[in-house]
């Protein structure tokens, strides 16, 4: 369960971030949800290398995936911090909190728990195509 919130916390994390994108990629990622824009679907690589999807929206919840786990919750900005307060009350599933890096020319960025956990992360790949076909 925990793994899940990690995957939560860093997409909540995206929304806070800022990019620069190229010129040519201009039109795309202006269409695509941008990392600095709150609200989209993020990818988020976990140490161990699995790969998992969190989609945060405009009202402030989330959903996540992570292989056969999932959940949904609530995303707050809390001092500069992305924090994930996942459903329910249960003690192993605490609000935690994630601080972004800078998002590199490759368009990822790490993102850090309180805890010290770091994943990377990135706009998902079919939310950047959607928007790109709109």
């Amino acid at each position: 369960m925990k793994k899940w919130i990690t995957l939560v916390g860093v997409a909540a994390l995206a929304a806070c971030q800022q990019a620069e994108a190229p010129a040519e990629e201009a039109a795309v990622e202006e269409a695509a949800p941008a990392a600095n824009e709150g609200p989209g679907t993020f990818e988020v690589t976990y140490a161990d290398g699995s790969v998992g999807t969190v989609t945060t929206t405009a009202e402030g919840t989330f959903t996540l995936t992570r292989g056969d786990q999932s959940g949904a919750g609530t995303v707050a900005e809390v001092d500069g911090k992305l924090c994930f307060d996942p459903e329910g009350d249960d003690p192993e599933q605490p609000t935690t909190c994630w601080t972004n890096s800078e998002i590199g020319e490759d368009g990822t960025w790490t993102s850090t728990s309180d805890d010290g956990e770091t994943v990377t992360v990135k706009v998902a790949e079919a939310a950047t195509e959607e928007a790109a076909a709109e």
